[in-house]
């Protein structure tokens, strides 16, 4: 199934720099959030919605075609 991947902030260096922030990246059926990050070698702490909704959990399974935005946590003082 094909996944529809856009990373913000600081990691779009996990991607090459003609990618822009943006893949689209084969899986398996029944992936999971987890393992999308996992292709991606993604290990730190990030936020990730799919589909436009609210943040899901790395165990969410991912259908095809499903979009997700992934970005890291913004802290402030």
């Amino acid at each position: 199934m094909q996944i529809d991947i856009e990373l913000l902030g600081p990691l779009v260096d996990y991607l090459p720099v003609s990618a822009k922030g943006e893949i689209t990246i084969a899986t398996k059926d029944n992936a999971t959030i987890a393992d999308v990050l996992k292709i991606l070698k993604i290990k730190q702490k990030v936020i990730v919605a799919v589909n436009g909704d609210e943040e899901k959990g790395l165990d969410h399974v991912l259908f095809d075609g499903d979009k997700l935005l992934v970005f890291t946590l913004v802290s402030g003082g």
